[in-house]
């Protein structure tokens, strides 16, 4: 596992280096140095710290969180495709960040509060009424992709009626980084940093859930109450990240099975297959936004381009359908 950190310790640096110093402007790798240690109120100092940095880490916390949230998803509902998504949180998320940028005029960080708070309300909607069924996964499934729809089509409605322009609007439902701030950094890192230590933690409980349910009763686990604490986990990692970059697809889905596919068997447990997973997750969001830049495409399009062919080879390898 030595070289596995290495590997992700170097790819850091690179992605790090290329990210601050590459864009419609190139800094030199000594400027970028010094802005790092002092600032000395040049230009490429605040390109760097006020603007490329923030969106990097943004880029590379969200990425994470939707790795993270993919694998917890994954697990809670026996599902090797389930992604963030399905327990409805994205599309809650979303349409309150929406109805913020549509019809109200807040500050960023409360912005970002109240779109969290959709989230967990939609992501609440859903796990209420899978409670009914002990949050059977396949019901559990099914739910979540009802409650998203539903908000889906509310914010197109909400879009139909606005009096406001939309473009913009419609630019961050496809998932942006740009204009990025620290108040995002700040928003992002404590969800991030709280739901890996949780996972972390209860990672061996995780691993029990993938086993037969009518066992894990048998031997006085509280199946229900499990999945229960492991979806807030999903729920808020999500609902924090949508509201900071807008829904970024497909991460959440490719970044677990990126990590089973390249380590095999010893991915098999949560406590290997959860940090790697946000790892993975921040260097696709990371290598995408780099490509981004130059045309300003919007960072969660080309996730999709980047994690489609991948999930299709993956497919083809059988890694999916066995994981």
């Amino acid at each position: 596992m030595r070289w596995i950190a290495g590997l992700c310790l170097l790819s850091a640096a690179g992605v790090l280096a290329a990210a601050v110093a590459l864009g419609e402007f190139d800094v030199p790798l000594a400027s970028v140095a010094r802005a790092f240690i002092h600032d000395d109120g040049s230009d490429a100092t605040f390109v760097i710290r006020e603007l490329r940095l923030p969106r990097l880490l943004t880029g590379m916390l969200a990425g994470g969180a939707l790795g993270l949230a993919g694998a917890i998803v994954q697990a809670v509902t026996r599902n090797p495709l389930g992604e963030p998504g399905l327990l409805g949180v994205t599309a809650g998320a979303a349409f309150a960040t929406v109805l913020c940028m549509t019809y109200l005029n807040l500050s960023t960080p409360a912005e970002l509060v109240l779109g969290t708070a959709g989230g967990i309300v939609a992501a609440t909607i859903t796990l209420a009424i899978g409670m009914g069924a002990r949050l059977d996964p396949l019901y559990l499934t099914l739910t979540g992709m009802s409650v998203n729809l539903f908000f889906a089509a509310a914010i197109i409605l909400m879009l139909v009626c606005a009096s406001v322009e939309v473009n913009g609007i419609y630019y961050w439902l496809t998932g942006s980084l740009i204009n990025r701030t620290w108040d995002h950094v700040a928003m992002l890192w404590p969800w991030v940093m709280s739901g890996l230590a949780l996972g972390l933690a209860f990672a061996g409980r995780l691993d029990a859930l993938m086993l037969d349910e009518d066992m894990l009763a048998a031997v006085g686990m509280r199946v229900a109450s499990w999945r229960l604490l492991f979806g807030i986990i999903a729920v808020l990692l999500t609902a924090a990240t949508v509201a900071a970059t807008g829904p970024i697809t497909f991460v959440g889905l490719v970044a677990p099975h990126l990590v089973r596919f390249g380590l095999g068997a010893r991915a098999s447990g949560h406590r290997v297959l959860l940090p790697l997973s946000a790892w993975v997750g921040a260097s696709l969001v990371s290598a995408a936004d780099l490509i981004a830049k130059w045309q300003e495409i919007p960072v969660g399009i080309l996730c999709v381009l980047l994690g489609g062919p991948m999930l299709v080879y993956l497919i083809g390898k059988r890694e999916v359908g066995g994981a």
